[in-house]
């Protein structure tokens, strides 16, 4: 993945699948080093970290995981709301870059 990157947000720094109900793979993020793509629900959602407007922990589950929610605009500014799953290592992770790049 080192060399991997997207035109508009940068390097590609990590993969984190997104669960629907704790097991079933529901999409991923894809963490970049200036913002995420959301890929879920049939869309995919490119968004500098400047645009997610809300990642919160709504739940903790079993196995290491929680459920969480975010608002993200698209450059359209047009608004999407996710509710899923996500291991603790990966929201922690996520949370850190999305305040870090949104500085």
């Amino acid at each position: 993945m080192a060399n991997q990157s997207d035109e508009f947000l940068g390097e590609i720094k990590g993969k984190m699948p997104m669960y629907s109900n704790g097991l079933d793979s529901s999409g991923e993020i894809i963490l970049c080093e200036k913002g995420i793509i959301v890929r879920a629900e049939g869309n995919t959602v490119k968004a500098p970290f400047s645009y997610v407007k809300m990642l919160e922990k709504s739940a903790d589950l079993p196995l290491g995981r929680l459920a969480a929610e975010m608002d993200v605009f698209d450059q359209l500014g047009q608004k999407h709301y996710y509710h899923f799953g996500m291991s603790d290592q990966h929201f922690i992770m996520l949370k850190k870059a999305i305040a870090a790049g949104s500085a």
